[in-house]
């Protein structure tokens, strides 16, 4: 699964894609805790798959031992727990690893959907959850963009990010279409269903009298 595969990323070592997620997590949530990373993995992944603390813990004291993320302990609602920063280190590293590793990704989620789909025949609603749960951070491209500079890293760097605002975009394409497609299949559907079952409805007689009521 995607979890356990691993990236390249900054000189700390690999990172596994659960350590992609949970980075980009508290990237975007400084001063996390565990707990609510627990619980936003779970709520991002549903039935699909439940992070534990067995899971979690021991993942953020491997990021934090090649400091990636910064531990502190303090006090909240009479509790003391410890919440977690990204170092500057932390970032390079994400942001490496989105750069370097977007298409691996992709390939890596295909193989896992292939999987399944040779195991079983998953729904087509599980199908949509796992493209739509892939621990996959949007890259903030804005950031990246610099016009003055003219070194070939940032031209290079231009070229990767419009190839992948193109692929995305052929892929939304493709799916919009397929959806199109599902559309015009069943309102082809219920149109005949509503049809047929109009032809055979049974017609309901009509009572003119008290009489005619009693006998019916």
């Amino acid at each position: 699964m995607f979890f356990g595969k691993k990236f390249s990323g900054y000189h700390s070592g690999r990172l596994s894609g659960l350590d992609i997620l949970v980075l980009s997590m508290i990237k975007n949530n400084n001063g996390i805790s565990g707990y609510e990373i627990i619980q936003k993995v779970n709520k991002k992944f549903k039935d699909l798959w439940k992070a534990s603390a067995g899971t979690i813990y021991p993942l953020l004291s491997r990021l934090a031992e090649k400091n990636l993320v910064e531990i502190e302990e303090l006090m909240r609602h009479n509790r003391q727990i410890k919440s977690y920063n990204i170092t500057e280190a932390g970032k390079t590293a994400l942001k490496k690893v989105l750069e370097n590793n977007l298409e691996p990704s992709i390939n890596c989620l295909g193989d896992y959907i292939r999987t399944i789909i040779k195991a079983s025949v998953p729904s087509e609603k599980f199908i949509d959850k796992v493209m739509h749960c892939f621990p996959f951070p949007e890259i903030p491209f804005d950031e990246q963009l610099n016009a003055s500079d003219f070194s070939k890293e940032n031209i290079e760097r231009l070229k990767r990010i419009i190839w992948h605002l193109n692929h995305g975009k052929e892929t939304l394409e493709k799916k919009l279409k397929g959806m199109n497609g599902k559309i015009e299949k069943y309102s082809k559907i219920l149109e005949k269903i509503e049809t047929e079952r109009y032809k055979n409805a049974k017609p309901i007689e009509i009572v003119d009298n008290d009489e005619d009521f009693e006998n019916f």
